[in-house]
């Protein structure tokens, strides 16, 4: 059971963009940065073994590494008809409906959020919500939110 899950969890669409019959599902880009984290992760990791550090360090470095590449290749967005639904395995799970979506705006801001890349969508919901994603094809993602509420203001100039 454990080997299946692995494999679930590792199994990959080759498109950035997945179509089936409910939603439409974009993967996230992957900036320079978590490539960064990751390799320092793994140095340390290594660094630790070879120093006789100890198996709990060990360990805990490696579960970490481990746990950032595990979320590198499962945070997705997805959109239905009638929701933005923002995943990343079983630890996040945001849904946004569509018609509460005002604002869609190209972003640099190094806030936390479920994006792996700078190169980001500040999504503005509700009054005063905003939250911000990097789908790898930006362009589609837009469409398809347009497609499915033409009263969301897009503006092209990056914050």
């Amino acid at each position: 059971p454990f080997l299946c899950f692995l494999t679930a969890i590792f199994k990959s669409n080759s498109g950035s963009e997945h179509m089936e019959s409910n939603y439409i599902s974009f993967k996230s880009r992957k900036g320079f940065i978590l490539p960064l984290v990751t390799v320092f992760f793994a140095a340390c990791t290594i660094a630790a073994f070879s120093d006789g550090i100890g198996f709990f360090n060990v360990f805990l470095s490696g579960g970490f590494f481990l746990f950032i590449l595990l979320l590198t290749l499962k945070l997705e967005y997805r959109i239905t008809e009638k929701e933005l639904q923002i995943k990343c395995l079983f630890l996040y799970n945001l849904k946004i409906p569509i018609e509460n979506i005002r604002e869609v705006r190209p972003s640099r801001d190094l806030s936390s959020s479920p994006a792996l890349s700078l190169n980001r969508l500040r999504i503005r919901y509700n009054k005063f919500d905003d939250i911000l994603i990097s789908p790898q094809n930006q362009d589609q993602f837009i469409a398809e939110l347009l497609a499915r509420n033409p009263n969301i203001f897009y503006n092209p100039k990056r914050e």
